[in-house]
């Protein structure tokens, strides 16, 4: 039976603030650590394996009615991670970035219609493709609906596909049998995050706002998103590498210590993650169980990627000394 903490962390809501309360890692007999990457970034999760008292303890807990509304938060969350590692591992610089729009007066009447007409487009951009022998296209489209008292339910379409067509053309693809506005760009990573900016965008999802006007009669806007994507994607979740050694419980109470400490925790990475740079990481106890769990954002440094790759390889291979004690 698996005792890890990986289905449990939902229990894991109090941020690290100093040093850990004794007795901390009761319980815990190891901490298993998840390392995915996606195009330049990787993200690293690093959680406790219990005893099996702990672990049943621990996943009884996690059951209670009580916690269902921080799982519904958590999974919301983790659709947001998936989306966020799918773009950044498969696009990039010379990709397109599209809004696709509907006149204010020939909108579809529902969301099946807005998906048809967004698959209908695809076809018609990978006809293009096919004609100028280009290699199969990846995407990805969300399709937002928005309710406004003014102008009732109306749909656009968000979209990211695989460059090599002009933007002119990508755009008259959708004018010509819509209408509506269509804008294309070129995609333009982050210098730090690559895309992660755009995915966080796309994901901003369910929601309501209000805006009053002249301090009376609230304009009530609500959104809601939904994503589809091409099968030929890598999913970075497929490859991930896992390892029981790579941070030690003791290592993980340090790094949980020295959250807070962004140096001095980036001292701690840079051993743990040659040539890669350290951008984001939180530490989170548990009011319920025992342990830490981790989670760190980092990002390739152009001036050592290399070396960080043939670490990342020398692991997923076996051969670096992590991967030996592990087997």
């Amino acid at each position: 039976m698996d005792r890890s903490a990986a289905d449990c962390l939902v229990l894991f809501d109090t941020e690290t603030e100093g040093r850990l309360s004794e007795g901390w890692a009761s319980g815990t007999i190891r901490q298993r650590t998840r390392t995915t990457r996606a195009g330049p970034m990787i993200y690293m999760e690093c959680y406790p394996v219990w005893d099996a008292k702990t672990a049943q303890a621990a996943r009884s807990e996690a059951r209670k009615e009580s916690h269902r509304a921080a799982q519904e938060r958590l999974n919301a969350k983790n659709a947001q991670k998936k989306l966020v590692r799918l773009i950044n591992e498969n696009f990039g610089s010379g990709d397109l970035i599209l809004t696709l729009t509907y006149p204010a007066d020939n909108g579809p009447g529902d969301e099946a219609q807005a998906m048809r007409d967004a698959q209908n487009y695809l076809r018609r951009i990978r006809s293009r493709r096919e004609r100028r022998g280009l290699e199969p296209m990846k995407y990805i489209y969300v399709i937002e609906e928005t309710h406004r008292r003014q102008w009732g339910t109306r749909y656009h379409i968000h979209l990211i596909m695989s460059g090599g067509i002009p933007r002119e053309e990508a755009e008259a693809a959708w004018r010509g049998k819509h209408g509506g506005i269509c804008t294309c760009r070129g995609a333009q990573p982050d210098r730090r995050k690559h895309l992660t900016g755009y995915a966080m965008y796309l994901m901003r999802g369910k929601g309501e706002r209000s805006q009053e006007k002249d301090g009376k009669n609230p304009q009530r806007r609500a959104m809601r998103r939904r994503w589809n994507s091409s099968k030929n994607l890598r999913d970075p979740d497929d490859a991930a590498t896992t390892a029981d050694k790579k941070v030690s419980i003791r290592k993980a109470g340090q790094i949980a210590e020295t959250a807070g400490d962004y140096e001095r925790a980036k001292e701690i990475f840079a051993r743990l993650y040659p040539g890669c740079e350290l951008l984001e990481i939180t530490a989170r106890r548990s009011r319920w169980t025992t342990g830490v769990y981790i989670s760190a954002e980092l990002r390739r440094d152009p001036g050592g990627g290399k070396r960080c790759e043939s670490h990342a390889r020398r692991e997923r291979a076996g051969c670096c000394a992590t991967a030996r004690r592990k087997t």
